[in-house]
């Protein structure tokens, strides 16, 4: 299991907000991990933001900063799903993918 904790900011918005990514897999092919998360992350905002009728956000306004990272050796990630009330954006893709805004399953 890798997971991967990370900060986001969008532009024009005075808040930080956290996000979560949990999956079976990340590719060591990436051009950085913040990249391969705000790719992940402003597809499941901007899914979000259509179901609310609002403006999408463009990958220009969202600025992602990867606090902590660990790959499949590390057995100190567990996690139950209570925690996932505490993030802003939650990512979850095992066999198939699930991604909860404050708490709020939106796939």
């Amino acid at each position: 299991m890798v997971t991967i904790t990370f900060i986001y900011k969008i532009k024009n918005v005075n808040k930080t907000f956290y996000g979560k990514y949990i999956s079976d897999y990340m590719s060591d092919d990436h051009e950085g991990l913040d990249n391969e998360i705000k790719n992940l992350l402003l597809d499941g905002i901007n899914k979000y933001r259509n179901s609310e009728n609002k403006k999408k956000i463009k990958e220009k306004n969202l600025l992602v900063g990867v606090l902590s990272c660990s790959t499949n050796d590390n057995y100190l990630d567990y996690y139950t799903p209570d925690e996932i009330e505490c993030f802003d954006f939650y990512y979850k893709q095992f066999k198939q993918t699930q991604i909860y805004i404050n708490g709020k399953k939106i796939t």
